[in-house]
């Protein structure tokens, strides 16, 4: 029996060597990478911030000119060219109708040619100061859609984050059940082999066996956790993981020191202060829409005139125009101004909903640092524990091999290791969460 033990403890060894060789390793921050590529959200943030970059090209045209090219044919009645004396004995060339029911029905029903072509310029001269206060709002807006996809890029993180370090806490306690549920078997199989050799008695078969599966019952639990974790990891990251990927371990040894970084960099804080920003631009502009605008244009081009002269020329018709506009809205019944106020107060609004989050923050890295504090000693706490059970468990079995203990010293004994085993674990976990809570 003592050979068949041995040969199993050779196979257990020789497949644990064998998986942790196979074994990938995946770190937390190449699954934060995967996930910022492929989740479908940071993907429509950065969408967005494309969009109100172009919106604030749109707004900065107001500053520029607006050329323009334009060519026109038409076919309608009349235009007919008629010369008459221009003062200075001299003739001009004018357009004239013919008019039905003077003997010329013909004439006057009779479609002619006209072909047009010119270049246009237009531009605001002075707009007092509406451009600039829309080109203000549209930066605004651009600054808080940028702001918006890193408080995306948190959420990912953060959710990454939290799957991950489940992922780990089952990866672990998976783990010790499976090597508690390999002792169990060695234990069982211990005590049978003692049992037939008369060294103890048969009554603590069942009590093993039970323990034994029991172990097994655990197992299978900490298995099925596992699989659960797993799935909520590959859920979060957008993709499969390996069948081999194991967690890395040394997420556990994350510093202190990222636990309170500046408020300057929390991207929740930040997008709240921008939409404020974004929002009082806007009233601004909304503001502005009464004022005038002074503006300039100018046109020329050339206009070609069918049917062609008595010298069998076509008629070409210079032209261009030049102008200075002034606009002034006088009255919109007061929607402008209501469109203005109702922005300001979504403005106030976000202010007092900062003043909240900030102090909400400020609650949240405190209560970090003190889980963190909190885990630390807990996993102090749990390693002494470990050491006491580990030496506890060896006088046990020690003592059980020569029949000075009992079975149920054993299984109390393995149980508080187990137990020892599990809250460094926890611990350990606990203690990550509270850094990374807040990790930049």
């Amino acid at each position: 029996m003592r050979e068949r033990v041995g040969v199993i403890a050779a196979v257990v060894l020789t497949l644990g060597l064998t998986g942790t060789a196979t074994a990938e390793v995946v770190e937390l921050k190449q699954l934060e990478q995967r996930a910022l590529e492929r989740h479908s959200l940071a993907q429509a943030g950065a969408a967005h911030e494309r969009a109100a970059a172009a919106t604030v090209r749109e707004a900065e045209s107001g500053y520029r000119p607006r050329i323009g090219f334009n060519v026109d044919t038409n076919l309608a009645p009349g235009r007919r060219f008629i010369k008459i004396p221009d003062g200075n004995d001299g003739t001009a060339v004018v357009q004239g109708v013919n008019v039905l029911g003077k003997g010329n029905n013909d004439q006057a029903v009779l479609p002619q040619w006209r072909s047009t072509a010119n270049v246009s310029l237009a531009a605001n001269l002075y707009d007092f100061g509406r451009t600039h206060a829309a080109v203000a709002a549209s930066r605004a807006k651009l600054q808080t859609s940028k702001v918006e996809h890193e408080q995306t890029r948190a959420q990912v993180l953060a959710g990454v984050r939290v799957a991950y370090l489940t992922w780990l806490r089952a990866h672990e306690i998976r783990r010790l059940s499976e090597s508690a549920s390999m002792d169990g078997t060695r234990r069982s199989e211990r005590v049978s082999a003692l049992v037939q050799e008369g060294a103890r008695p048969r009554a603590e078969l069942a009590p093993v066996e039970a323990d034994r599966l029991l172990s097994q019952l655990e197992f299978e639990r900490a298995s099925g956790d596992l699989d659960g974790a797993r799935m909520m990891l590959e859920q979060s990251v957008g993709e499969c993981l390996a069948e081999t990927s194991q967690p890395d371990l040394r997420v556990l040894d994350v510093q202190q020191e990222v636990v309170a970084p500046r408020k300057a960099a929390d991207p929740e804080l930040r997008m709240l202060i921008h939409q404020r920003a974004a929002l009082e631009a806007t009233a601004r502009l909304q503001r502005k829409a009464g004022l005038p605008v002074i503006s300039a244009s100018a046109a020329a081009g050339i206009g070609v005139q069918m049917p062609i002269d008595d010298a069998g020329e076509a008629r070409v018709i210079p032209s261009y125009i030049v102008g200075l506009g002034l606009t002034v809205p006088l009255w919109d019944g007061g929607g402008t101004r209501a469109q203005a106020d109702a922005t300001e107060a979504q403005a106030d609004e976000l202010r007092l909903r900062l003043e909240s989050a900030q102090s909400d923050r400020d609650h949240e890295r405190k209560r970090a640092e003190l889980d963190a504090g909190h885990a630390l000693r807990r996993q102090q706490t749990a390693e002494q524990l470990l050491a006491v059970c580990t030496t506890r468990v060896a006088d046990v079995e020690a003592g059980y091999e020569l029949g000075a203990m009992q079975f149920d010293q054993v299984q109390q004994a393995r149980g508080m290791l187990r137990r020892a085993e599990t809250e460094v674990v926890l611990a350990k976990v606990a203690r990550a969460e509270a850094i990374l809570r807040f990790a930049p």
